[in-house]
């Protein structure tokens, strides 16, 4: 029985495509313009297929699908060395926060597959908890589930700056397991890349798959059976797999 899920955020719970797709040339050329570096196709294509994007389509395996900023700005330093070999990652990974902070801080309504505060209110309900797990920061995190007026249900959130560990570590699922007191064939994991479903299987969790982003069906099957459209179908898969006990 499921008494527990934790939800990715981007490509899940909100639009990736709507959401952070756009913002990456933007982001790239700023980065680019600080460095000194000229934002031509020549020098901005080469960033794009280091963190996953090639002919404007997202590599579900990529590094803008599911690393956090420290190893997003390791991936680009590879290709911006041969201009900036002194680049620190530390100082990439701030300016990266930085440009794509100013790109979410337009945003005044996060698209969404369902309406979330319904759904968290339905799962409440049936005593389910609710946790968010994301490679994302905590302020980026905690504005977006402001925003949508969810956060008052979550009991768990682990971003990727708050010191817990990274997905799909199985560390992270196991201190899930201790502060929700529940085992780990109780709790699944909701999320759109084939790194949630290794998170799910890693802690012995249900991995559920939602073709709502940057994940196809074929990368997500090579995980879990479970593959729903969206959020927008999750309830019904909860309701249906818990009557089975």
């Amino acid at each position: 029985m499921i008494k527990g899920i934790l939800f990715d955020k981007d490509g899940t719970i909100i639009d990736f495509f709507k959401v952070w797709q756009p913002a990456v040339r933007p982001v790239l050329i700023n980065l680019l313009s600080f460095l000194d570096l000229s934002p031509t196709m020549d020098n901005i294509l080469p960033l794009e297929e280091a963190i996953g994007i090639k002919n404007d389509v997202l590599d579900p395996e990529g590094a803008l699908a599911w690393k956090p900023y420290e190893q997003i700005a390791a991936d680009l330093a590879v290709i911006l060395e041969k201009e900036r070999p002194n680049l620190e990652i530390g100082a990439l990974q701030m300016l990266l926060e930085r440009y794509f902070s100013e790109h979410f801080q337009t945003i005044t309504d996060y698209p969404v597959f369902t309406d979330m505060s319904v759904l968290f209110e339905e799962l409440r309900k049936r005593k389910i908890k609710i946790g968010i797990v994301t490679t994302d920061n905590s302020d980026a995190t905690q504005d977006c589930l402001s925003s949508l007026a969810i956060e008052k249900y979550v009991s768990y959130c682990a971003t990727a700056d708050s010191g817990h560990p990274i997905k799909p570590s199985e560390r992270l699922f196991r201190d899930v397991l201790r502060e929700w007191q529940l085992t780990c064939e109780e709790v699944a994991v909701v999320g759109d890349t084939p790194n949630d479903m290794r998170f799910a299987l890693n802690g012995g969790g249900v991995p559920i798959g939602v073709l709502s982003g940057v994940g196809t069906y074929k990368s997500l099957s090579h995980y879990t059976d479970t593959i729903i459209p969206s959020l927008a179908e999750l309830l019904e898969f909860i309701d249906r797999k818990n009557e089975e006990i």
